[in-house]
C-alpha cells in the first residue's frame, strides 16, 4: 500500500510520547500537514524510563543556573497546560538535607538567584509524613515546587490537543525503516508494508529513533559533530505499601529521592549511568546500591514489603560542554543534513529532561521553519503559554 499522494507534502514523526505529541501540536499550528506513528499505544515507553517527576529546577541550581530557570519555566507551562495531570493529593516536593555540614544557604541563594520560591519546612511535619525515616538523617527541609505528575493524564491531553490541531495521529503502527532516495530521506516503510512518503521525517522514539539513524551518525575520518550520542541508564526501586505521601529529594545524598504513587513508593537517585546498549536490563549493582540508600533512610521498613527494580535508557544528544554539567541534559533537535555524511529531510530530536518538553517542541517548530523556509500560520503562542 502506498500513500504517496496523501502524504508527499507531510512531515511525518515517529514516536507517541510526550517529544513527538508536542513537537506534532506545534507543527500542525504553524500550518503544516503532521502524521504521528506510534508502534505501541502513546506513550507506551514513558512509564519505565521516568518517575513521573516534574522538576522545577531546584536540583541543579547550584551547578547549573541557567538550566534550572529553563527548567522552573517549564514546570510552570506544565501547570498551566494540565493541570489536572498532577498527582491527587501529593504535594509539592521536600528537599532535605542530610549531612551537618553542608552548607545549606549556598543552596537557598542559589533557588532565590534562580527565582525559585523556597519556604523551611518544620521536621516534625517531615517526620509526620514520613513516619518510617529515620530522624538522625535530616537536618533541615525546605519546600519546593517540584510535583509529582501522572504522565498517562499528561499525554492524554497532549494526544487530544494535536487531533484538535489536526494531526492525524495512527498508535499501533511500527515504522520498520527510513525510505531513502541517495542521500534524501522520502519517507518511512511501516512494519505492515505501507510506504509513507514524507517532506521531512522527524524520529523522536529515543532508542528506537536511534537505531533507525544510527548508519547516518557522524563517523566519516575528519568529521566534527556537533553533540555526542549517548545512552544514559537510571535505576528506580519500589516498595508497596508506600512510606508516606510526601515526595522528597535528598541533594547531599546522591539526589536520592521519593515519589509516593499509591499504593507504593519509588525510590532513586540523581546518577544516570553511561551505557553501551540502549537497552532496559537492571544491573544487580546498581539496584543493590538503591536499596542500601532506602534502607539507610528507612531502617524500619519491613522485610516482606513487596520490592519490584527497574531500569530506563534514554538516548540523549550532549554537546561536550553539557556532559556531567550537574545532570543539567538540555533538548537537542539533530539535523542530519549538518553532518558527514550528508542526510536531507531527517531530524532526531532529543528531550533532555522529560520536564522540558515544551522547550524542545519550540526548537523543533524553529527548527523544521528554518529547514522547510515555511512562513508560519498567525499562531505564535503554543497552547501551554496561552
Amino acid at each position: 500500500m502506498c500513500a504517496r499522494g496523501a502524504t508527499a507534502r507531510r512531515v511525518v514523526i515517529v514516536g507517541g510520547g510526550i517529544s513527538g505529541l508536542s513537537a506534532a501540536v506545534r507543527l500542525s499550528q504553524t500550518g503544516l500537514a503532521v502524521t504521528l506513528l506510534e508502534a505501541s499505544h502513546l506513550g507506551g515507553a514513558a512509564s519505565t524510563r521516568n518517575q513521573g517527576w516534574l522538576h522545577s529546577g531546584a536540583i541543579y541550581a547550584k551547578e547549573a543556573p541557567d538550566y534550572a530557570r529553563v527548567c522552573h519555566a517549564a514546570l510552570q507551562q506544565c501547570l498551566k497546560f494540565c493541570p489536572e495531570c498532577l498527582e491527587p493529593a501529593v504535594p509539592a516536593m521536600a528537599y532535605l538535607f542530610s549531612r551537618p555540614e553542608t552548607l545549606v544557604r549556598s543552596w537557598t541563594h542559589a533557588w532565590h538567584a534562580a527565582g525559585i520560591h523556597q519556604s523551611e519546612m518544620p521536621l516534625e511535619e517531615v517526620f509526620a509524613a514520613l513516619p518510617g525515616l529515620d530522624r538522625n538523617r535530616v537536618q533541615h527541609a525546605f519546600k519546593l515546587p517540584d510535583r509529582a505528575i501522572r504522565l498517562d493524564v499528561l499525554l492524554a491531553h497532549l494526544a487530544a490537543t494535536a487531533q484538535n490541531s489536526g494531526v492525524e495521529i495512527r498508535a499501533g503502527t511500527p515504522v520498520n525503516r527510513l525510505q531513502r532516495d541517495g542521500s534524501r530521506i522520502t519517507g518511512v516503510m511501516t512494519a505492515g508494508g505501507e510506504e509513507i512518503t514524507a517532506r521531512l521525517v522527524i524520529l523522536a522514539g529515543g532508542s528506537t529513533g536511534f537505531a533507525m539513524a544510527a548508519e547516518f551518525l557522524p563517523h566519516e575520518a575528519g568529521s566534527q559533530p556537533e553533540v555526542e550520542l549517548v545512552a544514559l541508564k537510571a535505576h528506580l526501586v519500589s516498595s508497596t505499601p508506600d512510606v508516606g505521601q510526601l515526595p522528597f529529594c535528598i541533594p547531599d545524598a546522591d539526589g536520592f529521592n521519593h515519589l509516593p504513587h499509591p499504593p507504593s513508593s519509588i525510590f532513586g537517585t540523581g546518577r544516570w549511568e553511561r551505557t553501551a546498549q540502549p537497552d532496559d536490563q537492571t544491573d544487580p549493582k546498581q539496584v543493590g546500591l538503591l536499596r542500601k540508600k532506602v534502607r539507610e533512610f528507612f531502617p524500619g521498613l519491613a522485610a516482606d514489603t513487596t520490592s519490584q527494580a527497574w531500569a530506563g535508557t534514554m538516548m540523549q544528544a550532549l554537546q561536550v560542554d553539557q556532559i556531567g554539567a550537574g545532570g543539567a541534559l538540555w533538548p537537542a533537535v539533530i539535523d542530519h543534513s549538518r553532518h558527514a555524511p550528508r542526510v536531507e529531510n531527517l531530524l532526531s530530536i532529543f528531550a533532555g529532561r522529560a520536564s522540558l518538553w515544551t522547550r524542545l517542541a519550540e526548537q523543533t517548530r524553529q527548527t523544521v521553519l528554518s529547514k522547510l523556509d515555511t512562513t508560519p500560520a498567525d499562531t505564535a503562542h503554543p497552547p501551554w503559554a496561552q
